[in-house]
């Protein structure tokens, strides 16, 4: 993915050991002990140096969750009324869907800022997909839960964290990029099944989305995703 405007290359003192284990992790065919010691580093430097950026990031998630919630207290119309988002009632689906991924995006131009809304359009355009009628926006949005919203956001934001900081250091050490490819799946499989394995995020409801309340709900969770991902142990393949 590259460097993205506002990006500045990670700094603090838990960095360098990172990028040695991302190196080792190549190095050592991704086994699965260099891979949970990489994640796990990953882990504790994001949770360390920028942390405060990074949260700030994931909260504007509360937006697409605002919008879910109203959509199943006063329909899907009514929110588009309420929200100032009228003029897409008549348009077609697919710039509805266009619309909605520009109301949901933060558009911060932060480092942090880029990932969270790259992770909202991928999670939107997945849950989008396939609608050819604008009448079936709410039906998706009214069987959406927001816990599993939530998780699937985080472990998006987290996967994309990672290969903004090191697409283009794992990209010198394959030799093609189908390489490159395949390690990319590894890594975000790896980040997935760890977090979907070890919890998960009841159906929240009536929460103000954009107050404190609905920030520290993220941020818990967020916080929680990280703390999965820091444990390591030095198991033997």
């Amino acid at each position: 993915m590259g460097t993205s405007k506002g990006y500045i290359p990670p700094t603090g003192y838990l960095w360098p050991d990172v990028k040695r284990d991302v190196t080792k992790m190549v190095k050592n065919n991704f086994s699965s002990s260099s891979m949970d010691k990489a994640i796990s580093s990953f882990a504790k430097a994001l949770n360390g140096s920028g942390s405060s950026r990074a949260r700030a990031a994931v909260q504007s998630s509360g937006r697409a969750l605002s919008f879910i919630d109203s959509v199943k207290r006063y329909g899907f119309f009514e929110t588009l009324e309420r929200l100032g988002l009228s003029h897409l009632k008549n348009e077609t689906p697919e710039k509805v869907r266009t619309g909605l991924l520009q109301y949901f995006s933060d558009g911060g131009n932060e480092f942090y800022d880029n990932i969270s809304s790259q992770s909202m359009n991928e999670l939107m355009r997945e849950l989008l997909e396939g609608i050819d009628d604008i009448n079936e926006y709410e039906a998706v949005m009214n069987t959406l839960n927001t816990g599993d919203f939530i998780r699937e956001f985080i472990i998006k934001f987290i996967q994309n964290c990672f290969f903004a900081n090191f697409t283009e250091k794992l990209l010198t050490l394959f030799d093609s990029l189908d390489k490159y490819e395949i390690a990319e799946q590894s890594v975000k499989s790896y980040i997935r099944n760890s977090i979907e394995k070890n919890y998960s995020i009841n159906e929240i409801q009536n929460i103000d989305w954009h107050g404190q309340e609905g920030n520290k709900i993220i941020n818990d969770n967020y916080n929680r995703a990280l703390e999965i991902l820091s444990v390591w142990s030095e198991s033997i393949d």
